[in-house]
């Protein structure tokens, strides 16, 4: 019975700390972030929580990052045309304002981390 009782507990715990993660890639860069039970992060949080879409587009804006480094390294038509889809997805969270734009891919590059700055500023 003891033993039982132990396992049972056991499998609460490790179930109640296990973290589920989604994942954006291509070619070699991959990005992993958490995604989570946002009634819960809500619950907790209220309005201030961080909840799974804004996790995937900041780990999108990583990707970019980590593709234009790739770009850099050696220039590759598939990933640039990756880096521009990230560019000008339509993204709730990170919505850039037409005016902001650059005008051409060298653009994007030059300025990518201000460009695809993943970090995200609450008040």
């Amino acid at each position: 019975m003891k033993k039982i009782y132990l396992f049972s507990l056991l499998t609460i715990v490790f179930s109640c700390t296990e973290k589920y993660t989604g994942e954006v890639s291509f070619k070699s860069c991959k990005i992993k972030y958490d995604v989570v039970d946002e009634k819960e992060e809500k619950r907790i949080y209220g309005q201030n929580m961080v909840g799974n879409q804004w996790r995937l587009e900041s780990a999108k804006q990583e990707l970019a990052l980590c593709l234009c480094e790739k770009y850099l390294q050696k220039p590759n038509p598939e990933i640039k045309d990756k880096i521009l889809e990230i560019y000008i997805d339509d993204l709730e969270y990170y919505r850039r304002e037409k005016s902001f734009k650059p005008v051409n891919f060298d653009s994007i590059l030059e300025n990518r981390k201000v460009v695809f700055d993943y970090r995200i500023l609450v008040d």
